[in-house]
């Protein structure tokens, strides 16, 4: 389905940042060219594009659209951006909290078109790629005041990593203003079914963006947050490329360019070959749940001079790799199919999700109750 001549351009020139495996608020850094703003037409909802691209020609500006909102806090900070959390000032409306991503100007090395047209990018995928569940929703891409780009979206408040359900977390989360990540992993372990729970949530959030025809590129537990519900939502989608024609399914593209976290990188990015964006995620995936289980990387590099993919690639064809040796054959069956270093051979994301291990977990539906006292599923 792939070849030579279906190769995407994505013109993502940056050097990859090596985030904090376990940073509290992820690494917000420049959007790479997405497929919305080339030549071939895109995913499911690429119809969208051409809509997104002719409204900001001219973008409205935020203390117009939003000036019955108030900047409350600062919620993170990143290399070009910072979100701020938006409360809605009392006139007798109800109205949700929201959050502002507001990008710095664009750096000298990058035109201020070149740079508009990345901003976009990353705002109509997020936007096409918008579901209650599994995706922190974009709402509007706007200027403020000052000329610089605003990406308004959903509040979700939490990011996930080191969070649980149960009330063992209340006072910890309580501590940490924005929900931050490596504070609250060092408090507390998730128990087993926590774990079960979030990962299916990502699983389903990723194939919802696989079935759009989109890759995201840098899954890690920084790019996942929580709502007061217990919903798993996948945010950051700067680097998310289009991988599938909304016309023909059958077309494919390759992505180029290294772009993510490097212990979250599966073997593949480590040549200089173009790849497969989905299978890309389902390694990140996988790492996410190591990380989940183990509140460590498995690796730093999933490379032949780290040691411990070493052992791991000794260990892969006999599936005696330590670290699933605990493990149910249901859950070790899925977890190896999601860790093949080959990524030909690696499971999509259809087929994790139809796994005996994930079948067989319930996620819940009401997450955490109002006071946050216990973790709830719901068949």
């Amino acid at each position: 389905m792939f070849s030579k001549n279906d190769v995407h351009p994505t013109n993502n020139k940056e050097k990859p940042v090596k985030t904090n495996v376990f940073g509290s608020f992820g690494t917000i850094r420049a959007a790479s060219v997405a497929a919305f703003f080339m030549a071939k037409s895109v995913c499911s909802p690429g119809a969208m594009v051409p809509l997104c691209a002719k409204h900001h020609k001219t973008p409205g500006m935020l203390h117009e659209k939003f000036g019955h909102y108030r900047q409350s806090r600062v919620v993170g900070r990143g290399a070009t951006a910072r979100i701020i959390r938006l409360v809605p000032i009392s006139n007798g409306q109800t109205r949700s909290v929201l959050a502002v991503k507001v990008f710095h100007k664009q750096p000298r090395h990058v035109s201020e078109r070149e740079y508009d047209k990345q901003i976009k990018a990353e705002f109509c995928i997020a936007k096409a790629l918008n579901h209650p569940l599994h995706t922190v929703q974009a709402f509007d891409l706007l200027k403020d005041h000052k000329g610089r780009w605003c990406s308004v979206m959903e509040y979700v408040g939490i990011w996930i990593f080191g969070l649980s359900f149960s009330s063992r977390l209340t006072k910890s989360l309580l501590k940490c203003s924005g929900g931050d990540a490596l504070t609250l992993l060092q408090q507390v372990l998730l128990r087993d079914d926590e774990i079960e729970c979030l990962f299916k949530q990502l699983l389903l959030g990723l194939q919802h963006v696989h079935r759009s025809g989109v890759a995201h590129r840098d899954i890690k537990p920084d790019n996942l947050m929580l709502t007061s519900q217990g919903q798993l939502k996948i945010a950051d989608f700067g680097v998310a490329d289009a991988v599938q024609s909304c016309y023909d399914p059958t077309v494919q593209w390759l992505c180029q360019g290294r772009c993510g976290s490097e212990p979250y990188w599966p073997p593949e990015l480590f040549q200089p070959d173009e790849y497969d964006g989905r299978a890309v995620d389902i390694w990140s995936a996988a790492v996410t749940w190591h990380c989940f289980a183990f509140c460590q990387i498995p690796f730093v590099r999933a490379s032949m001079n780290d040691s411990q993919f070493v052992e791991f690639s000794q260990a892969f064809p006999s599936r005696t790799w330590s670290r699933l040796n605990c493990y149910t054959d249901q859950v070790k069956e899925c977890l190896y199919g999601m860790f093949e270093p080959d990524p030909t051979k690696r499971w999509t994301i259809d087929q994790c999700v139809a796994s005996a291990w994930m079948t067989s977990v319930e996620i819940c539906q009401l997450g955490w109750t109002a006071c946050g006292e216990r973790h709830r599923h719901h068949g």
